[in-house]
């Protein structure tokens, strides 16, 4: 069957310049079964009409008698439809559908050797789809019913499938077009959306199309997918007449005495603090509340020495110097060194006296040349017991060769207390 891509190109493009607007709503492809043959009268009235066709069989006389033409047989319909919402349940569409079928021939016609045909039946025309909230007001409910009403044209032409020699001898080409009709039609029809969210509805539709030209009927069933550009038109919903506000006039006396400046919530009459900042807690007086804080101290030190060497090199002297700065902030804080060594002197004595010995030189150094208080920090010597890599190789024995320290401590500071301390 043919699919009608002219069709789906108009609604593309007819469909662009409309995209920003609510209630734009396309059809791409609406499938269908369109009836013919199941009205023997209309199919009478098919055979009359077609048979004005040079190519057919005795084409002289449309006053009723069966002399020749064809009749459409039922088909699979395809079209499409571009349209616009004019209310939130009612829209108006243009349609564009094809439908191919094969031709049923009469007698007449089979005996000159045309019995076989291709019947194409194109129809535009322009509906009405009413729902029925348009009569029982608007709801919350995905199925939407509707009445469709419209009108427009019906192009039939008829091609006949192989060569055949008419009743005046002459050879009619396989896809010569034979015959073709051009007539008003009218839709009525009953059908519903399902909608699946604001953009999308599924549409189901039962239809009678009646040919005014020719005084016959077809039918037919179709389904489709409906799209909506931009959301579906809103409901309009009442809105209640705007009451006038209440004004009080009463007139507002400032007593002086009840002022509050630095919105502490103490008058001034009576603040003791004028002045103070938003955020912070003040007592009756307005003055601020003051509240005590601790705040702790954990820092590392580490140094590390030459093979067989304790005199700490000048790199780690601006380290030690910030730990004496720390230590110097928080009166309170110790300190406690460790040494080690690498697995590299004559006897693990050795090594034992080296480790406490690079303890002593870190210890030495931090009171000696920055003034921190002996009794505030510890040494220990771990020889080589401790190491923190391999002393297999080079890098591993250079680790190993360290002072580690761990500096703790607090101090306790009294801060004014703010609102997002009492939060907390």
């Amino acid at each position: 069957m043919k699919l009608n891509k002219i069709a789906l190109a108009l609604v593309a493009v007819a469909a662009a310049p409309m995209a920003a607007n609510a209630g734009v709503t396309i059809s791409p492809l609406l499938l269908g079964y369109h009836m013919t043959e199941e009205f023997s009268d209309t199919s009478d009235k098919q055979r009359e009409v077609l048979t004005t066709g040079k190519n057919l069989q005795n084409n002289t006389d449309r006053a009723g008698n069966d002399n020749g033409g064809v009749a459409k047989e039922s088909g699979l319909y395809t079209g499409a439809a571009l349209g616009i919402e004019l209310t939130p349940s009612t829209q108006f569409q243009v349609e564009y559908g094809v439908s191919d079928a094969n031709g049923e021939a009469s007698e007449d016609s089979a005996k000159s050797g045309a019995n076989r045909f291709d019947i194409e039946q194109e129809m535009i025309s322009g509906n009405f789809l009413i729902g029925t909230e348009e009569f029982t007001g608007y709801t919350d409910s995905a199925l939407k019913p509707y009445v469709l009403v419209g009108a427009g044209q019906s192009k039939i032409k008829v091609e006949n499938q192989e060569q055949y020699t008419n009743s005046n001898g002459e050879v009619v080409a396989a896809g010569t077009e034979v015959s073709n009709s051009k007539d008003t039609i009218g839709n009525l029809g009953l059908g519903a959306m399902y909608r699946i969210n604001d953009a999308l509805s599924l549409r189901g539709e039962a239809r009678a199309i009646h040919n005014f030209d020719n005084n016959w009927w077809e039918g037919m069933a179709l389904a489709g997918l409906e799209v909506v550009l931009g959301g579906h038109l809103a409901p309009t919903v009442a809105v209640p007449p705007m009451q006038e506000p209440v004004v009080d006039n009463t007139p507002v006396v400032v007593v002086e005495a009840d002022l509050d400046s630095d919105g502490d919530g103490v008058p001034d009459s009576i603040d003791a603090c004028p002045g103070t900042p938003m955020n912070v807690v003040v007592d009756e007086r307005g003055c601020p509340v003051p509240v005590d804080i601790t705040d702790e101290l954990k820092m590392e030190l580490r140094v590390f020495f030459d093979n067989d060497k304790s005199a700490i090199k000048n790199q780690y002297k601006p380290e030690i110097a910030k730990v004496a700065e720390k230590m110097r902030e928080y009166p309170n804080s110790t300190a406690r060194v460790e040494g080690h060594a690498s697995k590299t002197g004559p006897s693990a004595r050795y090594n034992q006296r080296l480790s406490e010995a690079r303890a002593v030189a870190v210890k030495s150094m931090l009171t000696n040349e920055f003034g921190i208080a002996p009794n505030r920090l510890s040494t220990v010597g771990y020889g080589y017991d401790n190491p923190i890599a391999s002393n297999d190789t080079e890098e591993g024995r250079a680790m190993n060769r360290r002072v580690y320290a761990i500096i703790t401590g607090d101090k306790t500071m009294t801060v004014e207390q703010t609102k997002d301390m009492v939060v907390q």
